[in-house]
């Protein structure tokens, strides 16, 4: 049955050796629908980011590699803002036939600004791993607005595996919204459905009634440390104020957090991710963290769901974001059964979220 591996499939695959680690795989990385990866020993700096292809990592890595580093668990080695840095990954995969995968940062790394992308040994994608895909994996990972301190082990990226082709078509993804909404508009009505590819629209909510309607990352601060927790937020962020009609204009090259206007309910039997932004629709990249995971704002006594948080960089030029303005897709996914565990049971920093920050900030 096409669909994404689910978290019971996940640990059959880690047990007949398909997934394997010189440190076991821990229960907390093994999401419903996806599987954390953890930083290795070596961490190399580099000149610039690249792409493998046929060379292989090692010997891309005797040109462009400046300098290498050995990660421990106790000791945190700093990264710094605007370098570009290849980690290896603890976890090496010996997939079977007819399993493939795709990468993307965890939400915490993006609501950090830290660009995440998956490597494999000999690829010619990012985020990308080949069905069959038997060999190590690597994270490119560039510090955008703070120097962050990491630590062998530490998660930093997601995998998410798969058989078959299990994106839900435009027909199925209609009557889910109009039975059992997957997307709910502010006014509770459900989100409208696109079809080019299947998917739902989501918009920013800029007057938000809770508090701040986003941040801004003040650079320039001392290190986060992925370990920290309850770190002072008003160092490293600043709160924006809900706007009115003339709404925000984003500074080039700064980075900003704001939250959907939709919440969204995942069900068990399925999963989403947020795609890649359309260029036409203004110079900005509107997301890192792409993964939603089953049960995601869902309970089965019903739910007002969960808010996204939207991480948001311009590019070259100043851009008026507005309130309800549609620049987001979101893309559902059937999985290959129903995950004995869903997201937020073990009580998730980010479950029946609004705007919130990344877990390291109070």
């Amino acid at each position: 049955m096409s669909g994404i591996l689910v978290r019971q499939s996940l640990q059959r695959l880690a047990a007949d050796g398909h997934i394997q680690a010189l440190m076991p795989l821990q229960d907390r990385q093994i999401q419903p629908s996806s599987l954390d990866l953890r930083l290795g020993a070596r961490v190399w700096q580099l000149q610039c980011s690249f792409l493998p292809g046929a060379q292989g990592i090692e010997r891309k890595l005797g040109r462009l590699a400046t300098a290498t580093h050995r990660l421990d668990r106790d000791t945190p080695l700093v990264l710094h803002q605007g370098g570009v840095y290849l980690a290896e990954v603890e976890e090496v995969l010996e997939l079977p036939e007819g399993v493939w995968g795709r990468g993307n940062p965890k939400s915490s790394t993006g609501r950090l600004d830290v660009f995440v992308r998956l490597l494999t040994e000999t690829g010619y994608a990012f985020d990308t791993v080949p069905e069959g895909y038997k060999g190590r994996l690597y994270l490119e990972i560039t510090p955008q607005s703070f120097h962050i301190a990491v630590r062998r082990g530490d998660c930093l990226g997601q995998l998410r595996l798969a058989t078959g082709h299990p994106a839900v078509g435009v027909d199925e993804l209609s009557k889910r919204q109009e039975s059992d909404p997957l997307c709910i508009w502010s006014d509770g009505s459900a989100a409208p459905v696109v079809d080019r590819p299947p998917g739902v629209l989501l918009s920013v909510d800029l007057e938000s009634q809770e508090g701040p309607a986003g941040y801004l990352a003040r650079r320039h601060q001392p290190p986060v440390d992925l370990a920290r927790r309850n770190l002072r937020s008003e160092r490293w962020w600043t709160p924006i104020a809900p706007a009115g009609e003339d709404g925000v204009v984003l500074e080039p090259e700064q980075f900003y957090i704001f939250a959907t206007r939709e919440r969204l309910c995942i069900p068990p039997d399925l999963c989403a991710e947020l795609v890649p932004f359309d260029a036409t629709k203004g110079e900005l990249r509107t997301h890192y963290a792409g993964f939603i995971d089953s049960g995601f704002g869902w309970s089965p006594q019903g739910s007002p769901g969960a808010r996204l948080v939207l991480e948001i960089r311009t590019h070259d030029v100043p851009f008026l974001l507005e309130h309800g303005q549609p620049l987001f897709r979101l893309e559902f996914m059937r999985n290959e059964a129903v995950p004995e565990q869903l997201y937020g049971v073990d009580g998730s920093h980010y479950q029946n979220q609004g705007l919130k920050l990344a877990k390291q900030f109070d």
